[in-house]
């Protein structure tokens, strides 16, 4: 199971680096789309480029969110997994404990002499 949460890990890493992409790729298009619009010569070709950029960063970001939410919530499950596991070995170690004789605090001969 850690192997597992190492693997989501490692996954929503990757995740959330893709994100950063289309955000940057979102931000540099909209820096173009400006620039096209506020241009001289009202560049159209440019304005274009930048609305294809923006759709594609848009779906990017838009994919890589439903799959970091996914990965989440698969790393949710594996935690809680090794939670239970790590609980229950504790309480299987409490009593184990438990049903260990429990040392007395007088020593064996004062008892016998008690007697």
């Amino acid at each position: 199971m850690h192997e597992q949460l190492a693997e989501q890990v490692r996954l929503e890493t990757v995740q959330m680096a893709e994100q950063e992409t289309a955000r940057q790729l979102i931000a540099e298009a909209s820096q173009k789309l400006t620039a096209a619009v506020q241009g001289p010569a009202n560049n159209l070709q440019g304005a274009k480029v930048a609305q294809a950029m923006l759709s594609a960063g848009n779906e990017k970001l838009n994919t890589t969110t439903k799959q970091l939410a996914d990965i989440k919530h698969e790393k949710e499950k594996i935690e809680e997994k090794l939670r239970k596991v790590e609980r229950s070995t504790v309480d299987k170690k409490r009593k184990a404990d438990s049903a260990m004789p429990q040392p007395t605090s007088e020593p064996a001969d004062k008892k016998r002499k008690l007697h």
